[in-house]
C-alpha cells in the first residue's frame, strides 16, 4: 500500500514538474482563438419629411486571433497578437500588437493566473470583439491593451484560456486645408472576455 502511494505521488509530482516547465524560460506557447458568423444591418426613420426604412443582407464573417508566444525568461512571455476578421464582400480588416504577460506559478495547480500589458496599431476599432468594417485604409489606429485572466491545463502542453482585456482604440485625423484646419480625435475604450486556447511547444 505504501509503494503504491509514493508512485502515485512520484507521477502526480512529475505531473506538476511538466506543467511547470512549460512557462520556463526558452519555451514556446500558440494560442489561437476564432469566431465565424454573420452580420446584418438594418435602418429606419420617420419624421415631417416622411418614411424611410432599409433592411441590408446578411454578411458573413470569419475572425482569427493567434498568439504566438516566447518565455524570455520564466513566467514572463512576449507575445505579439494578431487580430484579422473578413467579412464577405469587404476588405479585411487587421489589428498587430506587442503584449509582455507574467504567468504566475501555483504549487501542485494546473490553473496558471497572468496579467498581460501591450501596445499596437490597426485599421479597424472592434464591435462585438471583431475588426467587422475597416475605418482606415492605412495602420493609424492605436491601440492599447490591459488584461489579466488563467490558463487551465488539460494536458501537459495544451491549456484552455479565459482573459479579461481593457482595450483603448484611438485615431487622430486633421481635416480642412490652408488656413480652415482641424484635428479629430475619436477614442474608444472597451471591456471583453477572451476564450481560447494555448499549446506549448519547446
Amino acid at each position: 500500500m505504501k509503494n503504491r502511494v509514493v508512485f502515485v505521488a512520484a507521477i502526480l509530482f512529475c505531473g506538476w514538474a511538466s506543467l511547470y516547465a512549460q512557462t520556463k524560460q526558452g519555451a514556446w506557447e500558440l494560442s489561437l482563438s476564432g469566431n465565424i458568423g454573420s452580420v446584418s444591418t438594418s435602418t429606419k426613420s420617420e419624421g415631417s419629411f416622411g418614411r424611410f426604412e432599409s433592411k441590408g443582407e446578411a454578411q458573413g464573417f470569419l475572425a482569427l486571433t493567434a498568439r504566438p508566444g516566447f518565455y524570455i525568461i520564466d513566467g514572463l512571455v512576449l507575445e505579439p497578437e494578431i487580430l484579422w476578421t473578413a467579412v464577405e464582400g469587404t476588405e479585411p480588416s487587421l489589428s498587430l500588437s506587442g503584449n509582455l504577460a507574467y504567468n504566475f506559478t501555483v504549487p501542485k495547480s494546473r490553473v496558471t493566473p497572468f496579467v498581460l500589458i501591450g501596445y499596437g496599431t490597426g485599421n479597424a476599432v472592434p464591435f462585438l470583439q471583431r475588426l467587422l468594417f475597416r475605418s482606415s485604409d492605412e495602420l493609424n489606429i492605436s491601440l492599447l491593451n490591459l488584461g489579466a485572466g488563467v490558463k487551465i491545463f488539460v494536458t501537459e502542453r495544451v491549456a484552455l484560456r479565459t482573459e479579461y482585456r481593457f482595450q483603448r482604440f484611438s485615431r487622430e485625423e486633421t481635416f480642412g486645408s490652408g488656413s480652415f484646419q482641424g484635428t479629430l480625435k475619436e477614442v474608444n475604450k472597451f471591456h471583453h472576455l477572451f476564450f481560447g486556447f494555448s499549446v506549448f511547444l519547446r
